[in-house]
């Protein structure tokens, strides 16, 4: 037996099998070590990813919401200034709307930004409402996408060395235009110490913020004398015709004259370059045409 065991062929192969019974016990360990691994690594992420999903949309929700909001915050003061600016629009009480604007430190420094009778939001939204696109100037009425659309008002104040002033312009617009019928013009409310003109008014119709067609002029002293000119228009330049009158001035310069409606006394006056400029227009545009 002892020589069986000493053959070297046989103690070979007796090795062979030896590492062969090795090998496979390694590997069958191995196998067993990555299953458990692999088991607690799909366990882990499971149970992190459950977590997050929890967390995320609490933590995320509160900006979210204030990020989302564009309501500018009103004080009682505010809110009672555009209460009573809405209604004086409502009445046709310019220079009392003038005058309220005129005297109110707007708090709100970003525009545009709309009043629609219940908040105050720095975009413009369809619909009725106040909308500021600056500090001296409104504009009140119906609007669409942005921008008005039919009935609409617009206030500008001003304060300048002859006293203050509001310009204006109402009547119907379209895409942000004047487009129709209409009034434009200016007021010097209050602070007037020249022989100026304080009222001045161009009333007819509009195509994209010019005056078309046949339009009346009034001019109003600072005495209460008004005086009115009806006259023709193209694209808000004036058309000649037989009633305007040439002449010249002190330096000799063409000028051209038209008498008042039923009075023989005012003469509207304008030189021949004044003649071609489209003069006759909308004084208040919308900015975000």
């Amino acid at each position: 037996m002892f020589e069986r065991w000493t053959d070297p062929r046989k103690r070979e192969n007796l090795r062979i099998l030896l590492w062969i019974g090795l090998i496979t016990v390694l590997l069958l360990l191995l196998s067993v070590a990555g299953s458990i691994r692999n088991e607690e690594r799909y366990e882990e992420p499971g149970q992190d990813f459950t977590e997050v999903e929890k967390a995320e949309p609490e933590a995320l929700a509160e900006p979210l919401s204030e990020t989302l909001s564009d309501e500018i915050i009103l004080s009682p003061g505010d809110k009672e200034f555009l209460t009573q600016l809405t209604g004086l629009f409502d009445q046709g009480d310019l220079e009392g709307a003038a005058r309220l604007l005129n005297g109110y430190d707007i708090p709100w420094k970003e525009f545009p930004c709309m009043y629609d009778g219940a908040a105050m939001r720095g975009k413009i939204s369809s619909g009725k409402g106040l909308v500021f696109v600056k500090a001296s100037t409104v504009f009140y009425g119906n609007f669409d996408y942005g921008k008005p659309e039919g009935d609409c008002t617009a206030l500008q104040v001003l304060e300048l060395e002859e006293g203050k002033r509001y310009d204006y312009s109402y009547g119907t617009w379209a895409n942000g235009k004047m487009n129709g019928n209409g009034e434009c013009g200016y007021n010097y409310y209050d602070g007037v110490t020249e022989d100026i003109t304080k009222l001045n008014a161009k009333r007819g119709a509009f195509k994209d913020d010019l005056m078309q067609g046949e339009i009346t002029y009034t001019s109003t002293n600072a005495e209460g004398e008004a005086a009115v000119w009806q006259f023709k228009v193209e694209s808000g330049v004036i058309v000649k015709d037989e009633r305007w009158l040439q002449d010249t001035d002190s330096s000799g310069a063409v000028i051209y004259k038209l008498m008042a409606k039923d009075d023989n006394v005012h003469a509207y006056a304008l030189g021949e370059n004044a003649m071609g400029e489209d003069r006759w227009k909308n004084l208040i545009l919308f900015p975000y045409v």
